[in-house]
């Protein structure tokens, strides 16, 4: 198979013809800022707004949605695409519960670690005044597994590990727009039956 050559912030790269331009990057090396990138996975659906580009003649992407192209030239530090990428980060953090300390992925999370790649101080943004401040409750209907509402930024992945192990989600998106969570099976029989208790849900959170 012919692989496709383009260039990838002044760097040539080559990728099999239907790669995203994000996964390309990150194959070859160059970092663009995502949530829901795993390189098992064909995951990314835009939903972060964290990996913007600007590819010339197109104009500003999601590299996670966009096949690469023979010739294509992406930029991936542009002034608008830094600026949209704290835009989007911002209000990762605006519904996000910031007490870091008492947080068990405290030191070894992406979003601090977004945060400093960005310059962006992981504080409630004044841009954002007048959404939801209240916290949800926790959701335990599932034996197994405690799900903070507040903590999730839905990217999606541990979606993903547990359809594919599983053949089948016993965890999925549910409501839409801002009242958007994960909804955790609590059919006790059908959780016995279909989870291994792998922990692979919990250990891909970031």
């Amino acid at each position: 198979m012919d692989l496709i050559e383009l260039t990838i912030e002044g760097r040539q790269v080559k990728a099999k013809p239907g790669t995203k331009i994000l996964k390309a990057a990150m194959d070859a090396g160059i970092y663009i800022p995502n949530l829901c990138y795993l390189p098992e996975a064909d995951l990314p659906f835009g939903g972060c707004r964290l990996c913007y580009v600007e590819v010339e003649g197109r104009g500003l992407v999601t590299a996670c949605t966009l096949p690469v192209k023979d010739g294509m030239v992406v930029h991936t530090q542009t002034p608008e695409v830094n600026r949209l990428r704290r835009t989007a980060f911002k209000l990762f953090i605006a519904y996000h519960d910031l007490d870091c300390r008492s947080c068990w992925k405290n030191k070894n999370c992406e979003l601090q670690k977004l945060a400093a790649k960005l310059k962006v101080k992981l504080k409630k943004p004044e841009d954002f005044r007048g959404l939801p401040t209240e916290l949800i409750p926790l959701d335990i209907t599932n034996p197994f597994i405690i799900y903070d509402p507040n903590r999730c930024i839905l990217c999606g992945k541990c979606v993903w590990v547990c359809s594919n192990k599983n053949g089948e989600p016993l965890i999925d998106f549910a409501y839409r727009g801002y009242e958007t969570r994960l909804t955790l099976s609590s059919d006790i029989a059908l959780i016995e039956e279909k989870c291994p208790s792998c922990g692979e849900c919990v250990d891909i959170c970031p």
